[in-house]
């Protein structure tokens, strides 16, 4: 019966590390020449579906800007080297996580080099995201219509008049052939924390595991803890009624049979509990995926 259950622990879960993630940078032509920015797409839902989501690793070098924007989906941030600002006198501190909700209005302004772990995930109005393969046909396809850059869309129509839009509405509006509209933002500003203003809460029977709860927004649940485990604990993750996204900022160690490290991404699916063993301490971000059903 052990044999069994151990067998059936941890089935289907996803366990990436940096090494083994896809590294993309945005298309020629749609950033600022003086911006440097690329991604290490570490963990991807499914297309199509309102909990789509991509996490990934953001990391910038030299000037980055864009203008006051919004979007239609959920994000967090997590500032793991270096600082951002999203706005006058928001400024994201190194340490910490920021929540952007949809249909929030922002801005984006990089100086110097900064890595960011970005989430970005379907919100509680379920327009969900669109997956890079949505976005990549997108943007061909709008070549052959304008010029689209970073932030904007430009072309003409048949009488010569110049229309401008959002890049990413006018990507959206072609890929779901229906206009965007944008979710009231249920926050007027990111939400930003300072996890060491948290508490750590020991686990219960759980000898040398901490978690910290930094929040849980809207009616599908989505929700933000740390978990820590001293060097040579164990933890069979506790079976869930939500996806579980865990990131690795320190640390080494097991989860079953595979081996984790520092900026390594563990998916949990909707019941599963696989044996997390520590070997140094190790600290993770977790992210409770929302629920549509």
């Amino acid at each position: 019966m052990l044999a069994a259950a151990e067998m059936q622990r941890g089935r289907g879960m996803q366990l990436v590390r940096l090494q083994d993630s896809v590294r993309h940078e945005p298309p020629a032509g749609t950033r600022a020449p003086e911006s440097s920015v690329a991604y290490n797409e570490l963990l991807t839902g499914t297309e199509g579906r309102p909990d789509n989501f991509r996490l990934q690793l953001m990391e910038v070098g030299g000037g980055y800007f864009t203008a006051h924007h919004r979007h239609n989906f959920d994000q967090v941030r997590v500032m793991l080297e270096g600082s951002f600002g999203f706005g006058p006198g928001l400024v994201q501190p190194h340490g910490s996580v920021g929540y952007f909700c949809e249909g929030t209005w922002y801005t984006q302004e990089g100086v110097g080099r900064s890595l960011t772990l970005l989430l970005q995930v379907g919100g509680a109005s379920g327009a969900g995201l669109m997956s890079r393969r949505q976005m990549g046909e997108g943007i061909e396809a709008l070549r052959g219509k304008g010029e689209i850059g970073e932030r904007t869309f430009t072309w003409y129509d048949a009488h010569g008049m110049r229309h401008e839009k959002d890049s990413y509405e006018a990507l959206w509006e072609h890929v779901h052939r229906r206009p965007l509209i944008y979710p009231k933002p249920r926050y007027s500003a990111p939400v930003f924390m300072d996890p060491e203003r948290f508490t750590w809460v020991p686990m219960p029977g759980r000898g040398g595991v901490w978690l910290r709860t930094l929040g849980r927004f809207n009616e599908r649940g989505l929700g933000l803890t740390q978990l820590r485990l001293a060097a040579g604990a164990e933890l069979v993750v506790p079976r869930g009624e939500q996806v579980l996204l865990l990131f690795c900022a320190q640390g080494t160690g097991f989860v079953e049979q595979r081996p984790y490290e520092r900026l390594s991404a563990l998916r949990i699916g909707i019941g599963e509990g696989p044996l997390i063993r520590a070997t140094r301490e190790s600290l993770f971000y977790g992210f409770e995926l929302p629920r549509f059903d």
